[in-house]
């Protein structure tokens, strides 16, 4: 006997190749291919920011006038609808006075001063969304702080709405270090009870912190390997939540982020110098020397090993660690 498919509202603040500012768009583009891969039925939700306009990526109207409850008035959103490879639904909010923006988060000078009203907005949003649509997520799957607050709606929304009754969450924690605080005013911005406002929720050294929110109200949460999931949970690594993550230990797991093999294939990328595969390696060196050109440097350097990496140059990314073993590895080549 079939089974129905497991039924994925899956809700991130950024999409690879809609809009990126991090590794978390880059997941959120390529695991709900997996996931439909498995069978899953997944559908995203994501804001409708400038940037997504920009791409020229094909939208159309899905749906208009959603009217989202934000404290004591109503906003209407429209709904856009385009698609990930493999026929993958993404819905798209529409609310330019909040999303409509020349960056995601903020500029150079800190976080837009509005971003606790526009990641209530969305999240709300996202939830309304899904019995226009209709579809009855088994699992809403958030990412990051700007999607803390979705468990957390979830959890009081249940016992009085029969849609959401069967419906469990699970939040990812790409980056700890980003937990989306804010004055308390969000709460009844939210439309939470106070109660929600207490040390055991969203309550945070007399702030509300949006990601220990998702950490408390989720059924399962999930980081992005093992050994983080087992940092966090330690006063050095934790950055203040790792009394409440060793709290819920028993469901907190680390899952290593795979890698999209379609989109990250030298053999047929057509973004790099030449290709080349694990049969023939002629193009690698070709690359390499590209590399090299980008960079000004000799191209007699070739004959030395070439390490090229996309990151922040942050604490958290190691570099102090390979900085300390560089020599070391280089005399071993």
């Amino acid at each position: 006997m079939d089974m129905d498919p497991v039924k994925v509202l899956f809700v991130s603040p950024e999409v690879v190749p809609f809009a990126k500012t991090g590794g978390l768009a880059d997941v959120a583009g390529s695991l709900p291919k997996a996931l439909k891969k498995l069978g899953c039925d997944v559908r995203l939700v994501m804001p409708l920011y400038r940037m997504v306009r920009q791409g020229n990526h094909p939208l159309k109207k899905r749906l208009e006038g959603i009217r989202v409850p934000i404290g004591s008035r109503a906003i209407e959103v429209d709904i856009y609808e385009s698609s990930l490879p493999g026929d993958i639904p993404v819905y798209f909010i529409e609310r330019d006075e909040f999303f409509d923006r020349g960056n995601l988060y903020g500029t150079p000078k800190g976080d837009y001063f509005d971003n606790d009203q526009r990641f209530v907005l969305f999240s709300k949003a996202a939830l309304a969304l899904a019995p226009q649509l209709p579809f009855q997520p088994d699992l809403v799957h958030g990412h990051d702080w700007q999607t803390g607050l979705i468990p957390a709606l979830l959890h009081f929304q249940r016992h009085r709405d029969p849609f959401w009754a069967g419906t469990a969450a699970l939040f990812t924690i790409h980056n700890i270090a980003y937990q989306g605080l804010f004055d308390p005013d969000i709460i009844p911005l939210a439309g939470l009870p106070w109660e929600a406002y207490s040390p055991s929720g969203l309550e945070y050294w007399g702030s509300v912190n949006l990601l220990k929110s998702g950490i408390v109200y989720s059924q399962i949460v999930n980081t992005v390997s093992r050994k983080y999931s087992q940092e966090i949970q330690t006063e050095e690594y934790g950055y203040g939540l790792e009394g409440i993550l060793s709290y819920r230990r028993n469901d907190l797991f680390g899952i290593v982020n795979g890698v999209d093999y379609e989109d990250w294939n030298p053999k047929t990328d057509p973004l790099i110098a030449a290709p080349f595969d694990d049969n023939d390696l002629t193009g690698k060196n070709a690359c390499k020397i590209d590399l090299l050109k980008q960079f000004n440097l000799a191209e007699d350097r070739q004959a030395y090993p070439i390490v090229g990496v996309i990151s922040r140059l942050a604490d958290q990314k190691g570099f102090d660690l390979l900085a300390a073993v560089m020599d070391k590895l280089i005399e071993q080549m």
